[in-house]
């Protein structure tokens, strides 16, 4: 069987190369082969790695040294799961949507996902020309260059709290207002110097940012990616289909004679 394995063009290049250098000399053991019903193993010695993949009908096990994944999926033309993945492209990001346990399952933190997302909203600020003057050293004194980015929930944390510029307007319906240069400056005043309680009804208090910069929309940010040990298996389990095809098509001619004896 060939010895070199070969991923498809498309994914994550480390991963990619990482697999390939574990498998560089690897051998196939077939312990089942009932039609859809299969149980596949390689063995790398040299890199101490394994793979192994089980099938049952529209049902795909990817396991070894770099974790189990289950994928399940019903269609016209996945009851055989090697169907689904034989020649194709390694997609993982499209592939673990197809995971029993989703997606989010392999997903993990990306801090380069989330600098260029706080680098992209700075800039568009400042390309619209509405951005506070000294934004931009702000952010990078202030949240680039923090160690908090390294967690996604500190990252999260640093930013909701981070504000330059800002201004905000405490205004009540009897045409009080104030401008305060944070949200808990108005929020101070319109609880202790023009409350509802103190002063009646008459006097509700609305509070609106009037200018500046901070990042809104955080739960609609998109600062993960799927693991590295995901995208290793996706290149492992494309390449394994193929050789597996490949050993199956070697014994087809001596199979063929046999019978013919």
């Amino acid at each position: 069987m060939p010895q070199n394995p070969t991923p498809a063009a498309a994914g994550d290049t480390k991963a990619s190369d990482h697999f390939k250098s574990d498998f560089a000399e690897a051998t196939l053991k077939t312990l089942r082969e009932d039609g859809l019903y299969r149980h596949v193993e390689f063995a790398a010695p040299k890199s101490m790695s394994h793979l192994i993949l089980v099938t049952w009908p529209y049902n795909l096990l990817v396991a070894g040294s770099h974790g189990s994944f289950h994928f399940e999926r019903f269609g016209p033309d996945t009851e055989d799961m090697f169907v689904w993945l034989r020649g194709i492209h390694v997609e993982p990001d499209r592939w673990a949507s197809k995971l029993v346990n989703g997606r989010s399952s392999v997903e993990v933190y990306d801090r380069d996902r989330m600098v260029a997302q706080i680098n992209e909203r700075v800039a568009e600020a400042v390309e619209d020309d509405w951005a506070p003057e000294g934004l931009e050293d702000a952010v990078r004194k202030g949240v680039l260059e923090s160690s908090l980015l390294e967690f996604k929930d500190t990252a999260f944390q640093l930013l909701s709290g981070f504000e330059h510029g800002v201004r905000y307007e405490a205004k009540c319906a009897c045409g009080k207002s104030v401008e305060r240069d944070s949200y808990g400056a108005a929020l101070t005043w319109r609880s202790l110097d023009h409350s509802v309680r103190a002063l009646g009804d008459e006097h509700e208090v609305e509070i609106r940012q009037m200018a500046g910069f901070d990042f809104d929309d955080l739960a609609e940010w998109d600062v993960d990616k799927v693991s590295h040990h995901f995208v290793y298996q996706c290149f492992a389990a494309s390449w394994a289909i193929g050789q597996y095809d490949a050993a199956k098509a070697a014994s087809a001619p001596s199979q063929r004679e046999a019978g013919a004896l």
